[in-house]
């Protein structure tokens, strides 16, 4: 499976309201793992960092 399909739908897993607490680690480290990895690209890593902290955000889970 594309990388990028792991990280969407681990992203879009964090915008489940019976998603835990905590889960945004393991999401992180999917993301850095990938860039680690060379399955993504610097500005794909930045790409996604962003989406994970706007999803964090609208969760209130992270200081604006």
């Amino acid at each position: 499976m594309s990388p990028h399909i792991l990280i969407d739908v681990a992203l879009e897993g964090l915008s489940d309201d019976d998603c835990p607490p905590g889960n945004e680690v393991l999401v992180q480290k999917i993301i850095t793992g990938m860039l680690t990895d060379c399955l993504i690209t610097i500005p794909e890593f930045h790409h996604y960092c962003e989406r994970l902290v706007r999803i964090l955000q609208l969760r209130g889970r992270l200081a604006a």
